[in-house]
């Protein structure tokens, strides 16, 4: 019982000696005006101006698109994939053309694609060209606009990719 006394002489009669007023008061020491609004800075990102190529390459092969780029909705499972390029339909054994002058820089079978031409453009543009029957061409041999570079199978699968990135070729290709 005698620390409730101490404790009481202390609370009732030390801390009103020590003008502590602030401690019996409920209204804010600081007023809370609402800050104005501080001017957000607007950064635009630099415009990259469009590549001069674009809407210059030549088709690859004759024939409509028979699927296009972009999102795709599997009708069965209702599951979104990305198509990275079109695939045009054309006959077994129809010659597939570089859509652009540049390097060869595969020439061979590619995993879930068959065989496979990617061709180097310059500049960070390569045309990927895939499902082909027989190749042409090989590794580091420089082409013309053109030029065979192999055979398609049933349909050829055609890709555009700038700066590593797919790209829909159909906006790279002259129209038709």
């Amino acid at each position: 019982m005698r620390s409730l006394a101490v404790l009481f002489v202390l609370v009732a009669v030390a801390v009103p000696a020590l003008n502590c007023s602030s401690l019996y008061t409920t209204r804010p020491r600081f007023s809370r005006r609402a800050a104005a609004p501080r001017p957000v800075p607007t950064v635009t990102p630099p415009v990259k101006p469009a590549d001069p190529r674009q809407g210059k390459l030549s088709w690859p092969a004759p024939g409509p698109v028979a699927a296009g780029f972009g999102p795709v909705v599997d009708p069965k499972y209702g599951t979104t994939t990305r198509r990275l390029g079109v695939d045009i339909a054309c006959a077994s054994g129809t010659p597939v053309k570089a859509a652009y002058p540049g390097r060869v820089s595969f020439a061979d079978r590619f995993m879930g694609y068959g065989m496979t031409v990617i061709v180097d453009h310059g500049e960070r543009l390569h045309t990927i060209y895939s499902r082909l029957k027989e190749l042409s061409v090989s590794v580091g041999r420089e082409i013309k606009d053109g030029e065979v570079l192999g055979y398609a199978a049933d349909t050829l699968h055609f890709q555009v990719r700038m700066e590593g990135q797919s790209a829909d070729p159909q906006l790279w290709l002259r129209p038709r």
